[in-house]
C-alpha cells in the first residue's frame, strides 16, 4: 500500500506538471463516456426497460386494418371487441381504451386533464392494483349504473393533497357528478396516454352499439404458454369464420377488413428504436476514435519521457516498477476522465430532454399536459354532448 501511495503521488506529481496533456486527455475521455453514456441512457429507459406491468412480454396491443383506405392502424368498434373477446383462445382477456380530456372539478378550480375511457377488463389485463381502493368491476360498465372513475396519483396529490378521503368522494367531472372509486399508483399510464382520469365505457349487452363505429384501441394478455405466432394462426382462423358467423354485416374479415397487433411495447417505442440504435453507433464510434487519440496521445507522453525511465534504470528501478508507474497514471487520468464524463452524460440526458420532451416514449417521470380531445372520426363534442359521453358509446360516433 505504501508503494501504491507513491506512485499515486508521483502520477498526480506528473500530471500536474503537464496540464496541456492532462487536460486534452481527460476531456478526449470525458466527451466520449458522457455522449455514450447519455445516449445508452436514453436507450436502456426507452428500449431495455420492460414495460411496468406484470409480465410485459404477454402484452400485446390489437388494432385493425382497412388496407384498401390506407388505414394500417385503426380502430375498432364495440361488437368486434366482445366478439374478439367471446371467441378467442389464445389471450386471457382483452381490454378496450380510448384517449380523450375531461374538466375534473376540484376544490380550488376546474381543470382540464387527459382522461381515459376504459372498458371493465383493460385493467385487469394490466395487472397493475390501485393503491387506494378498487378497479372497475363489469357493473360499473351496465346501462344504470353509477358514474365513477378513478384518479392517477399526480392529480390525487396534486388536486386533493393526497387525502385518504377522496375514494369514495363524488366530485363532478364533466359536470357530472362521479364517484372516486380508485387511486392508480404512481406513473401508472396506458399507452402513453399520459391519463390522469380514468372512466367506464358503458355497454349496454342486449345492444353493443354499431359494427361500424371504430373507436377503441384494444390491449390482450397472452395465456400462459400461447406464444406470438399461435395468437397469430388463432386470429387467422377467426377471421376466416368471422364473415361466416356475421353474414352480411360488417365484420372483419381476411381481406378488407384484418385485426393486427404487436408487441404493447414495439407499438409504444415506434421507429424511434431504430434512429436511437443508430445514434448509439455514431457515438460509440466517437469514442472508439477517442480511444484511439488517446493511445497516440499516451504513445507521445511515453516517447517524450525516455530520458527519464533510462536514469530511473540505472537507479535499479525494474520494468514492473516502471510500467506500474505509468499504468498508475493512466488510472489517475481515467478515473477523472470517466467521473467528468458520467457528469456530461447526466447533464446531456437532461438537455436532449428538456430541449423536446415529447419526442422520446416511455419517461422515467409523468409529464402530465394538457391535451384537446381529438376523436378517432375527427369529430369533436358539442357542450351538450360533452356531459353524457360517457353514458353512451355511441354518443362518440353521433356527434
Amino acid at each position: 500500500m505504501d508503494t501504491l501511495r507513491q506512485d499515486l503521488v508521483h502520477a498526480v506529481r506528473s500530471l500536474w506538471k503537464s496540464p496541456g496533456y492532462a487536460a486534452v486527455t481527460i476531456l478526449t475521455l470525458a466527451l466520449g463516456i458522457g455522449a455514450n453514456s447519455a445516449i445508452f441512457s436514453v436507450i436502456n429507459g426507452v428500449l431495455l426497460r420492460p414495460l411496468p406491468y406484470p409480465e410485459p412480454s404477454r402484452l400485446l396491443f390489437i388494432t385493425s386494418q382497412f388496407p384498401a383506405l390506407g388505414f394500417p392502424q385503426f380502430w375498432i368498434s364495440v361488437p368486434e371487441f366482445i366478439e374478439l373477446r367471446e371467441r378467442n383462445r389464445s389471450f386471457e382477456d382483452v381490454g378496450g381504451y380510448r384517449a380523450g380530456a375531461v374538466n375534473l372539478g376540484t376544490a380550488d378550480q376546474p381543470r382540464r386533464v387527459n382522461s381515459a375511457l376504459v372498458t371493465s377488463e383493460l385493467m385487469p389485463v394490466l395487472g397493475v392494483q390501485p393503491l387506494r381502493g378498487r378497479l372497475f368491476t363489469r357493473a360499473d360498465t351496465l346501462p344504470g349504473a353509477e358514474d365513477v372513475a378513478i384518479l392517477s396519483s399526480d392529480v390525487w396529490q396534486s388536486a386533493f393533497g393526497s387525502e385518504e378521503s377522496v375514494v369514495g368522494r363524488v366530485i363532478p367531472i364533466d359536470g357530472v357528478s362521479t364517484r372516486i372509486v380508485g387511486i392508480m399508483p404512481p406513473g401508472y399510464d396506458i399507452h402513453e396516454a399520459k391519463a390522469q382520469v380514468w372512466v367506464p365505457l358503458t355497454i349496454d349487452p342486449a345492444s353493443p352499439g354499431n359494427r361500424g363505429g371504430h373507436f377503441l384501441y384494444l390491449v390482450g394478455r397472452l395465456k400462459d404458454g400461447v406464444s406470438e405466432s399461435q395468437a397469430r394462426s388463432d386470429v387467422e382462423s377467426m377471421l376466416a369464420q368471422w364473415p361466416v358467423l356475421n353474414p352480411k354485416m360488417h365484420a372483419p374479415n381476411q381481406q378488407a377488413h384484418r385485426l393486427q397487433f404487436d408487441r404493447l411495447q414495439n407499438d409504444i417505442v415506434g421507429g424511434i428504436g431504430t434512429a436511437l440504435w443508430v445514434l448509439q453507433g455514431a457515438v460509440g464510434f466517437v469514442l472508439l476514435i477517442a480511444c484511439a487519440n488517446l493511445a497516440n496521445l499516451l504513445l507521445a507522453r511515453a516517447e517524450s519521457r525516455q530520458k527519464e525511465y533510462a536514469i530511473r534504470s540505472a537507479l535499479g528501478a525494474g520494468r514492473w516498477r516502471l510500467l506500474r508507474q505509468f499504468m498508475t497514471e493512466g488510472i489517475v487520468l481515467a478515473l477523472v476522465g470517466g467521473a467528468l464524463g458520467t457528469a456530461l452524460g447526466v447533464v446531456g440526458l437532461k438537455a436532449m430532454i428538456a430541449a423536446n420532451p415529447e419526442s422520446l416514449p416511455r419517461p422515467r417521470k409523468s409529464r402530465w399536459t394538457r391535451a384537446s380531445w381529438s376523436s378517432p372520426c375527427s369529430f369533436r363534442f358539442s357542450p351538450a354532448c360533452s356531459s353524457a359521453w360517457r353514458r353512451c358509446c355511441s354518443c362518440a360516433r353521433a356527434s
